[in-house]
C-alpha cells in the first residue's frame, strides 16, 4: 500500500510547517495550527492513503491522522 505523507515539523527559523511531496507550507505559529492545516489538506486531497505525521525536535515521528480513521 502506498501512503501519502503530510509531515509536520519545526520550521527552520521559527514556528511549525508541514511538507507534502516536496512542497512546504508554513510557517504556523503553533504545532497545533500546523497539524490542523495538514489534516485539512490531507482530508481535502481525497487520497485514501493520506496520513499526517508529527515529527518532534528529537526526530521522533508519530502518526496523528489517517484517511478513513
Amino acid at each position: 500500500m502506498e501512503t501519502s505523507h503530510f509531515v509536520v515539523s519545526a520550521a527552520a527559523l521559527s514556528g511549525w510547517q508541514y511538507s507534502h511531496k516536496g512542497d512546504i507550507t508554513g510557517p504556523f505559529d503553533t504545532r497545533e495550527a500546523a497539524v490542523a492545516a495538514a489534516i485539512a489538506e490531507a482530508g481535502a486531497s481525497d487520497d485514501p492513503h493520506a496520513e499526517v505525521l508529527l515529527r518532534d525536535n528529537e526526530m521522533k515521528t508519530e502518526s496523528v491522522w489517517r484517511a478513513g480513521k
